[in-house]
């Protein structure tokens, strides 16, 4: 878009509606995107409504049409001006150690349907809807890509920890040039056919099939799945088995093995001296039992020193314990009650007593209230405030995890964010 015309329409922005005005007036900070069309171009006009509810202000604008997009930012010497950067509204900057939400909720979402962009195959529940916006401005023929169900080509990315900004970002080997699918993809009809269904794993499979470019696309396929883009863990396994990538993988996907895991049972082996290389060991008949029985075989009850450590760590983890609805999250109260966990779930968190008891990891337990003492979730935090891993009754292979769970996991994942913040606020204060 030339700069020309981008100067002339910053004043061709549509009036707000009253209805838009109405829908915008509450209680509490919020953030406001408002589509609007006049002629073919779609209009956004972004409010922020300050905590007490009782003003609202434009922040940003944006422009999208056929020949591309501008974003316009408020200057209080020089008023409304074009931005130079591009990026999804900034409703409020964040100040030194602490970050804003810049959230958003759309407004007027049909007027996309009246505009340029009415093809652009934007979902009013696309995370980042005024990046995406630009994504296609640039390439017209994603619509060809999201309704064959690539949109896995785009990812979210995140740069900065203060004031951070979020943008989307797509997949380099894509050919934008042609409009064929299939050459778009670099994929053949045989490949394309094989991945339906499970599209997800679209830019893992082009890898893969560049390191394997002899492999057979089934093959390939099994690798993208169990193995994603880890090449250097496909490399160890192959050295640790003796065994092919495809071979490897082809009995994993067969089995419905987790790479987790059998990164687990393979520490189990490495533990007690197992040889990998006999296919008895690598690749048994019933992998979950023999999983679970060397689960067993290496639960043992932690030594002294193990002990004290785990009492040296539980009032830390008390600040990790957590509420949410019906269920609450706590720390075991000792080693011998995760041991307890694992034989009653039926999982392998027996293993990772050491582990826990130093701080290396940390274990914690999902309750129902109306059940507190019952097994009901396992859960795995890391050092840097993230779930590793939540799984239930058989690694959920009997039932699989439920709403519940997963809104649980989600709530407690923004916990687990607020409390990394707060950490490092203190780190900052205490140097």
């Amino acid at each position: 878009m030339r700069t020309k015309r981008k100067e002339e329409l910053l004043y061709q922005f549509p009036i707000l509606p009253d209805e838009f005005y109405e829908d915008m007036q509450g209680k509490g900070a919020a953030n406001f995107c408002v589509f609007l069309t006049k002629g073919r171009e779609l209009f956004v006009r972004c409010y922020h409504r300050y905590s007490k509810g009782r003003k609202l202000i434009e922040r940003q604008r944006y422009v999208f049409a056929n020949d591309g997009y501008v974003r316009y930012i408020y200057d209080e010497y020089k008023g409304w001006r074009i931005a130079s950067r591009f990026r999804e509204p900034v409703f409020c900057q964040g100040t030194y150690g602490y970050t804003f939400d810049n959230s958003y909720c759309i407004l007027g979402f049909d007027a996309v349907g009246k505009s340029d962009m009415k093809y652009s195959q934007l979902s009013i529940g696309e995370h980042l809807p005024i990046s995406y916006l630009a994504l296609y401005c640039r390439h017209k023929n994603l619509e060809y890509i999201v309704k064959a169900g690539y949109s896995g080509i785009i990812t979210e990315v995140c740069t900065g920890y203060w004031g951070r900004a979020e943008y989307l970002k797509i997949d380099e080997d894509i050919d934008w040039k042609s409009n064929n699918l299939l050459k778009m993809l670099h994929l053949s009809r045989t490949e394309f056919k094989l991945l339906q269904g499970q599209e997800g794993i679209y830019s893992q499979y082009i890898n893969v099939r560049s390191a394997f470019p002899k492999y057979k696309p089934e093959d390939n396929i099994a690798i993208a799945k169990i193995f994603g883009c880890q090449m250097g863990t496909i490399q160890w396994y192959e050295k640790c088995t003796g065994l092919k990538a495809k071979r490897l993988a082809r009995y994993m996907y067969d089995n419905d093995i987790l790479l987790g895991d059998y990164n687990d049972y393979a520490r189990q082996c490495k533990k007690l001296e197992y040889d990998m290389h006999d296919t008895a060991i690598s690749m048994p008949h019933d992998f979950y039992t023999v999983h679970e029985r060397l689960s067993a075989t290496i639960e043992q009850k932690s030594n002294e020193i193990t002990q004290q450590h785990f009492k040296e760590n539980y009032e830390g983890r008390k600040a990790f314990e957590f509420k949410y609805g019906d269920l609450f999250l706590r720390q075991p109260n000792s080693l011998d009650e995760i041991i307890a966990e694992g034989k009653a779930l039926y999982h392998c968190v027996g293993g990772y007593c050491e582990r826990h008891a130093k701080g290396s990891t940390n274990i914690f337990f999902i309750r129902k209230k109306a059940d507190p003492d019952t097994p009901y979730y396992t859960i795995e935090v890391g050092t840097d405030y993230d779930i590793i891993q939540c799984r239930g009754y058989r690694n959920d292979r009997v039932t699989p995890k439920g709403k519940e769970i997963k809104v649980f996991e989600k709530e407690y994942t923004k916990y687990l964010e607020e409390l990394k913040n707060e950490q490092q606020r203190i780190k900052i204060r205490s140097t």
